[in-house]
C-alpha cells in the first residue's frame, strides 16, 4: 500500500511538530527541575504526599505552558 501525497505531508508536519515541542520541553526541564524542588521543599512541611503531588502539578503544568 502506498501513501499519497497528502497523508505523507500530513505525517512529516506532526513529526516536526512533535520534534519542537520535544525540544521546546527539554529547554524548559531545568527550570521546572528547579520550581519543583522549591515546591517540593515548601510542601513538605506540611505533607509528604502533597509534596509529591505538587511536582506532579509542577511538571504538568510546564507541559501545559510548553505546549500552548
Amino acid at each position: 500500500m502506498t501513501t499519497g501525497f497528502v497523508t505523507e505531508y500530513v505525517l512529516n508536519k506532526i513529526k516536526s511538530g512533535a520534534t519542537d515541542i520535544a525540544a521546546d520541553y527539554l529547554s524548559a526541564l531545568p527550570i521546572l527541575i528547579g520550581v519543583s524542588i522549591g515546591v517540593y521543599a515548601l510542601l513538605q512541611m506540611i505533607s509528604k504526599t502533597l509534596a509529591k503531588f505538587g511536582v506532579v502539578g509542577v511538571f504538568v503544568y510546564g507541559a501545559s505552558i510548553v505546549l500552548m
